[in-house]
C-alpha cells in the first residue's frame, strides 16, 4: 500500500478528529443528498441526546490529543472528513450499537480494499482499541482486510439457503494473503449493516464523476455490487423487522432512485485492484486456473453471464 513520505504530526490528527466528530448539525443541516435524510441528529432527534453525543465526541477527541501517537497519513480532504461524520451519522439513524456507531467514524482507518490513501499501521491496533472498544475496532480491522467478493458470496449464500450459522467466513484481500477471518453470527450481521450504510453514505457523491481507479464512468458508481448491497438490505431487514425493516429498504429505494436510467442496467461484482501488488495477485489467482475476470469494470447484465 502506498505511503507517504511525510508523517502528519500528532496536532494535525487532533484536527482532523476535530472535524470529523464535532459540528455535525452544520454539515448534515445544508446537506442536499437523498442520504442526508437517514442521518442522525436530525430535527427528530430530541436535544439532550445530541448533546450528549457531542459530549461523547469531545471526550473521545481528548483522549486521541493525550493517547493516540503521532503516526497517522492523512489526505486532509474534506469529502473524505464528511464521509466518515456521514456514515456515523446513518448508524445512529438506524438505532445501531455503540460499537458500530464507533466503528462507522472510523471504518477505513488501517485502508481498505477500494481506498488507500489514508491509513494507520497496523502496529497501533491497540491504541484504537483503547479509543473506540475491542468490538468496535475488530469490525474497523475486517473492513480494511477483506476481500468483498468473499462479503458477498456470504450474503447470497444465506439468501438462499435462508438457514443461519454459528460462524461464517471471509477473506482477506488476495495481496495480503487471502487468509482466513472468521465471524459470529452476530458479527456477520454488524458486518453486513457497516458495509451497508458505508456505501448508502457516498453512493450519490460517488456517481457524480467518473474513477479511474474503480473503472467508473461518470454515473455508473451505482452499479457497484449492486445486487450484493440490495441482498444486505434483505437481510437486515428479515433479521431486525422492527429496527431496520423499513428506514434500510427506504433508503435503499430512495437512493438508487437517484440514479439515470442509462446505468441501472450495469453491474460489477467485483472490486478492481488498486495497487500493483493488489493486479500481481489477482494476475497469481489467475495463472492457478482461478476464474477471476480481465474486465472489472461495470458491465451490462446481460454480459454477466458470459464474461
Amino acid at each position: 500500500m502506498p505511503r507517504h513520505a511525510h508523517r502528519v504530526p500528532l496536532s494535525a490528527f487532533a484536527l482532523f478528529l476535530s472535524f470529523t466528530y464535532l459540528h455535525i448539525h452544520g454539515v448534515q443541516a445544508y446537506s442536499t443528498s437523498v442520504a442526508s435524510k437517514y442521518k442522525a441528529p436530525d430535527c427528530s432527534t430530541p436535544a439532550h441526546v445530541a448533546e450528549s453525543w457531542v459530549k461523547q465526541d469531545a471526550a473521545l477527541l481528548d483522549f486521541v490529543g493525550r493517547k493516540v501517537p503521532a503516526v497517522l497519513d492523512h489526505t486532509g480532504a474534506t469529502a473524505f472528513d464528511e464521509h466518515l461524520k456521514g456514515v456515523q451519522g446513518v448508524m445512529r439513524k438506524w438505532n445501531a450499537s455503540e460499537h458500530l456507531v464507533s466503528a462507522g467514524l472510523f471504518h477505513s482507518i488501517y485502508g481498505t480494499e477500494g481506498f488507500q490513501g489514508f491509513c494507520l499501521p497496523l502496529s497501533e491496533r491497540d491504541a484504537i482499541k483503547d479509543l473506540i472498544g475491542p468490538k468496535a475496532e475488530r469490525m474497523c480491522w475486517i473492513f480494511c482486510m477483506v476481500d468483498r467478493f468473499s462479503v458477498d458470496q456470504t450474503v447470497f449464500e444465506w439468501l438462499q439457503g435462508r438457514t443461519d450459522r454459528e460462524t461464517y467466513i471471509f477473506r482477506s484481500r488476495p495481496e495480503l494473503g487471502r487468509f482466513e477471518i472468521s465471524l459470529s453470527r452476530d458479527e456477520w450481521l454488524d458486518f453486513i449493516e457497516l458495509t451497508l450504510g458505508d456505501w448508502l453514505e457516498q453512493v450519490e457523491g460517488a456517481a457524480q464523476s467518473s474513477s479511474a481507479l474503480f473503472l467508473w464512468g461518470k454515473g455508473e458508481a451505482y452499479a457497484y455490487r449492486r445486487d450484493a448491497y440490495h441482498a444486505m438490505s434483505k437481510i437486515l431487514s428479515m433479521v431486525y423487522p422492527e429496527r431496520l425493516g423499513t428506514i434500510v429498504p427506504s433508503m435503499v429505494h430512495d437512493i438508487y432512485e437517484t440514479e439515470q436510467p442509462e446505468t441501472r442496467n450495469l453491474v460489477q461484482p467485483r472490486t478492481p485492484p488498486m495497487s500493483d501488488a493488489a493486479k500481481r495477485a489477482l494476475e497469481a489467482l489467475r495463472s492457478a486456473g482461478e476464474e477471476i475476470p480481465k474486465n472489472m469494470a461495470p458491465i451490462p447484465r446481460d454480459a454477466l453471464a458470459i464474461s
